[in-house]
């Protein structure tokens, strides 16, 4: 009894004690492990009904070009109404196309699974804003940092927890049930947000659109470190990790006999990203723009490891540093951004980082297929490994080396950063950045 009520009382005192937060981070945990689902099973469905890698790379060119085209409607969207409620009704869309794929065909033609992960995405496109909102419209601004750091540790956890389940599912029930399991988890999503007591914000009168666009366009301008990240990522992305994530699953199939083992490859990513976000959360190099880049090199061993290796081991080892590498780039990056940008201007930045670092992603994967019949699978994927080692080329401009405008003082690094849903740069992820599969 007296362990019984040291746990309650850890708990009440902890940010997990706050009724909404509480709801709202159960229902994310959950969901965050459905996202990871989903891409596997995508991957298994086109591939195991005869797909190739090109049709792979149209049904998700669909997805990421919809949360391109959607995600700044859904930022408006969510400025205007209750956020829960824009959370409640991307999950019922998502929970819907995710139930579709269950009773689509077998033999259903691309167009059909293209237009229902279309319809997935601009789903991901509402939630996501919406989210990030209302995690401090819930908890108290002293203990936002104690959020952020159980949300981080949980969508975390999540990247390794969920590929392993969704290996599991469609090794031995198939890519149906992996999708009713996804929609499952929206569903429960939905009826935790249906627990949140959302405060009622009254809204400041605003400008127009444009002009609030182009201030946040001049934050970026002003700011050529950030400007010249975001420009890479925009081709990085592209060349390197739309290839990386229609491939994977053809390699794990062609090579070592079953799509699932990419469910292998991306635990072993996520456990990497832990062990990564351990790392930057206490080091603190005075030149972490450089250690960030640095941070992606790993990532093109895994690319040249899948073009040549026949060890499934190696790769696994190699994922297992990208994670690291790349959750040490996340972290910095993010916080970088948030400690260069001034409070008010930093949602429009963030915004601008989504949009322009994903914005040529769907064109990546509509020409994975193509590159990949003109010039093979161990090009596309040596030409993503030279793109991503390029971008050690950033640090000759002003800024990059120290993540931060030259003349300006290093403000301290908070002892828990913040989560990795504030910002699209998730590089290596296996989905859509960060997510849109780390991820919600």
């Amino acid at each position: 009894m007296a362990k019984d009520g040291n746990l309650r009382t850890r708990l009440a005192s902890s940010v997990l004690g706050i009724h909404d937060f509480r709801w709202l981070w159960a229902g994310q945990a959950i969901s965050a492990v459905g996202d990871q689902i989903f891409p596997i099973a995508v991957a298994v469905r086109v591939l195991q009904e005869g797909g190739s890698a090109g049709d792979l790379g149209l049904v998700l060119a669909a997805r990421s070009l919809s949360f391109v085209i959607f995600l700044l409607v859904g930022g408006i969207v969510a400025d205007r109404l209750p956020r829960t409620r824009v959370m409640i009704g991307a999950d019922a869309l998502r929970a819907v196309g995710t139930c579709a794929l269950v009773l689509t065909p077998g033999d259903a033609s691309l167009g059909v699974l293209a237009a229902m992960t279309f319809a997935i995405g601009s789903g991901e496109a509402f939630f996501r804003p919406a989210y990030g909102a209302v995690v401090p419209a819930v908890v108290p601004e002293s203990r936002l940092t104690a959020a952020n750091a159980v949300n981080s540790l949980t969508f975390s956890s999540a990247t390794i927890i969920g590929p392993a389940i969704a290996g599991v599912l469609v090794a031995t029930l198939g890519w149906r049930t992996a999708f009713a399991v996804d929609a499952v988890t929206f569903v429960v999503s939905l009826l935790t947000l249906l627990r949140i007591r959302e405060p009622v914000v009254e809204l400041a009168e605003r400008t127009s659109a444009w002009r609030e666009a182009t201030a946040g366009i001049r934050a970026v301008r002003d700011r050529p470190w950030i400007l010249a990240v975001l420009l890479y990522f925009c081709i990085h992305l592209m060349i390197s990790l739309a290839p990386f994530i229609v491939l994977r699953p053809v390699i794990a199939g062609d090579r070592f006999g079953s799509e699932a083992l990419v469910g292998a490859m991306l635990s072993a990513f996520g456990a990497g990203a832990v062990v990564g976000a351990l790392v930057a959360s206490r080091w603190r190099p005075r030149r972490r723009g450089a250690v960030a880049m640095a941070g992606l090199l790993p990532s093109a061993v895994v690319m040249v490891a899948l073009a040549y290796s026949d060890s499934l081991t190696l790769i696994i080892v190699a994922e297992l540093g990208a994670g690291i590498g790349a959750e040490i780039f996340q972290l910095y990056w993010v916080t970088a951004v948030q400690q260069g940008v001034p409070r008010h201007l930093l949602a429009r930045v963030i915004s601008l980082d989504w949009l322009v670092s994903i914005g040529l992603m769907p064109l990546g994967f509509a020409l994975t297929g193509p590159a990949v019949n003109a010039f093979g699978i161990k090009a596309v994927l040596v030409a993503g490994a030279v793109v991503t080692v390029l971008g050690m080329c950033l640090l000759v401009v002003p800024g990059v080396p120290e993540f931060r405008t030259p003349g300006t003082s290093v403000l301290p690094v908070p002892d828990k950063l913040q989560p990795l849903e504030t910002t699209s740069l998730n590089v290596e992820s296996g989905a859509i950045p960060a997510a849109l599969d780390q991820r919600d």
